[in-house]
């Protein structure tokens, strides 16, 4: 079983783990540095066919997707694996928020740590 990450970040231990052990997922596939690129910085003006493209060239049925990403593009793309009967998940975290001011400046840090995966 495949699974493609239509996700921007690299995978950690405890999501590999998860996925080939209780999605028996045996190739995870990430995107190109070239169409990862355009999945990071969508616009109005972004297709979602370079993505398409690159589902139907590497899932077959009943492989799975994790999308996650820009709400819009995340939307169009869960319907579109469902429609080809692709299994399209997402990455449930708890997140963890610090902030520190200077007086004039507002840092803050988020630390995310993976909970599971879900279905949509």
């Amino acid at each position: 079983m495949n699974i493609v990450l239509l996700f921007s970040h690299t995978l950690t231990d405890p999501q590999i783990k998860e996925l080939t052990t209780d999605f028996m997922c045996e190739n995870i596939i990430y995107m190109p540095q070239d169409i990862k690129s355009i999945w990071q910085n969508i616009t109005d003006s972004t297709s979602s066919d370079i993505f398409e493209q690159f589902l139907l060239e590497n899932l077959k049925e009943n492989d799975y997707v994790l999308i996650q990403g820009d709400w819009g593009m995340t939307y169009k793309m869960i319907n579109f694996a469902k429609a080809h009967k692709f299994i399209p998940i997402f990455s449930r975290t708890t997140r963890n928020v610090k902030e520190y001011t200077d007086g004039a400046k507002v840092l803050k840090t988020s630390i995310f740590e993976h909970i599971g995966f879900r279905k949509y």
